[in-house]
């Protein structure tokens, strides 16, 4: 811990925290912060279930769009961008540790739990904790309803290449059961406003690990990465071959990929929004286990999945190329029983972690809210209902899109820097006011290693994020 934060404690950081309005903040002496779900240290997670919660939470959609992104940006930008990402998300959850465990000895509470908002309340105000639970909802929202869309889909193939058919039922225009025998991950087609046997499936098992807290849904993450597992055995094993045939074969060694591609930009986004890690990292602190190398436990779980999308992504591109944005087609289409057996156990493997967004969003909404039972049910059924709804709507996908573009990597990387800047920085006895306030307040965090690395980092992440941007902008 940095000398600045052991040794600043004043009690106009008491007061910032005595903002709490929900019975489970009046619990500490500090009122600053949650109640943890489990005080039996038995029930609290270990460092493998560290790792498997971590890995699990970034596993998802981004993964099967990797193949194509590497093949159009070539693989030099794609290696590159996704290891330098993995270093600075690896950095930020360590930096975002130090903040928590200083913002600990601050308030005076060593046992304290923080959520998300508790944290950018106690640090920047009640202003500052409102924005920041709209834009975790968006972000944590925007993830969960986009793995609800292909989790939905898949299952309704699997369906199909199981019985032959699977059922639907349209509610607008006319209302009535459709069926489709179509060996396709959109085997009803898309905008239309239906509601399949798929996400039926997925909805009953996900709302109702969703009503769970985090630590029960233990054995489910473990489920998770055993189908996970199952997946990278069996989709490498149907991948080699074909990536290989390629390689030998192609016009030139890389197969249908290049070293430097056509758009050597467009992993950019990708690499920084696949690392969606760092919004639980406050959640699975609080439930993890005293002692722990919190920070070694996932910054072996970053790299871990780092290996997994470049394995995946780098093999698809050599084999496929920019034939398809989800790698799951052309498994499914080769009638493989490898590639069959990857597609499934990844679809499979996906819907344990979903429920860990909205039980992070329910956790959030509670410390603002001082709800419980309300914020359960906004968390846990709100984005299931928009799901229910728009899922199938291009329109709407291309919102969560934009969501993440937009909100998704300051959520994730530019607001726990700032929290861990101002936490490491020490408080002054008198905060000033506007512009004075904040150069005072960079300074003290300049004097403190860890509030200067927070500092550092953060403006070359925030700059990458505005690139972004400024690139998904120009394309559209």
């Amino acid at each position: 811990m940095s000398k600045v934060a052991e040794n600043e404690m004043t009690p106009l950081l008491h007061n910032v925290g005595k903002t709490g309005r929900s019975a489970s903040r009046s619990s500490f002496s500090s009122l600053g912060g949650a109640v943890p779900e489990s005080d039996d240290e038995k029930y609290k997670f270990g460092f493998l279930a560290i790792m498997i919660l971590c890995i699990n939470t970034m596993n998802g959609p981004g993964l099967l769009a990797l193949p194509k992104t590497i093949a159009e940006c070539g693989l030099v930008p794609g290696i590159v961008a996704m290891l330098l990402m993995a270093w600075v998300t690896t950095e930020t959850c360590s930096i975002l540790e130090k903040g928590i465990r200083a913002t600990r000895i601050k308030m005076e509470d060593y046992g304290a739990s923080y959520e998300f908002t508790d944290l950018m309340r106690i640090h920047f105000g009640p202003f500052w904790e409102n924005v920041a639970i709209m834009m975790l909802s968006l972000t944590l929202g925007s993830l969960a309803i986009a793995q609800i869309t292909i989790v939905a889909q898949a299952l309704d193939a699997m369906a199909i290449t199981l019985t032959g058919w699977s059922l639907a039922l349209r509610y607008y225009p006319n209302l009535e059961v459709m069926q489709s025998n179509m060996h396709s991950l959109q085997p009803f087609g898309v905008d239309q406003q239906l509601v399949s046997v798929g996400f039926i499936v997925a909805m009953v098992i996900c709302v109702g690990l969703g009503l769970l807290d985090l630590t029960s849904n233990t054995l489910p993450q473990y489920i998770s990465f055993s189908l996970l597992s199952t997946f990278v055995l069996t989709g490498i094993s149907h991948i080699i071959p074909l990536a290989f045939h390629h390689a030998s074969n192609g016009e030139v060694i890389t197969g249908k990929t290049s070293f430097i591609g056509d758009d050597p930009s467009s992993i950019i986004g990708v690499a920084v929004f696949n690392y969606s890690i760092v919004i639980a990292i406050p959640s699975l602190f609080s439930d993890s286990k005293h002692g722990l190398n919190f920070s070694k436990a996932s910054g072996t779980s970053i790299y871990a999945i780092c290996a997994l999308y470049l394995t995946i992504g780098i093999l698809g591109s050599i084999s496929y190329g920019t034939m398809s944005a989800n790698i799951m087609e052309p498994f499914l289409e080769s009638e493989s029983v490898l590639g069959t057996i990857a597609s499934f156990a990844f679809v499979w493997a996906i819907i344990p972690p979903l429920p860990i967004y909205t039980i992070l969003i329910s956790r959030n909404l509670e410390q603002v809210t001082g709800k419980p039972l309300l914020s359960k049910v906004l968390g846990v059924f709100v984005p299931w209902t928009l799901a229910l709804f728009l899922y199938m709507s291009e329109a709407f996908g291309e919102f969560l899109v934009w969501t993440s573009i937009l909100v998704l990597g300051f959520t994730n990387y530019t607001m726990p820097l700032a929290i861990a800047a101002r936490a490491c920085g020490g408080v002054p006895s008198i905060r000033k006011a506007g512009w004075e306030g904040i150069i005072e307040d960079v300074h003290r965090a300049w004097m403190d290693e860890t509030g200067r690395k927070a500092l550092v980092l953060n403006v070359f992440v925030t700059a990458l994020l505005l690139v972004v941007i400024y690139l998904n902008i120009r394309k559209a």
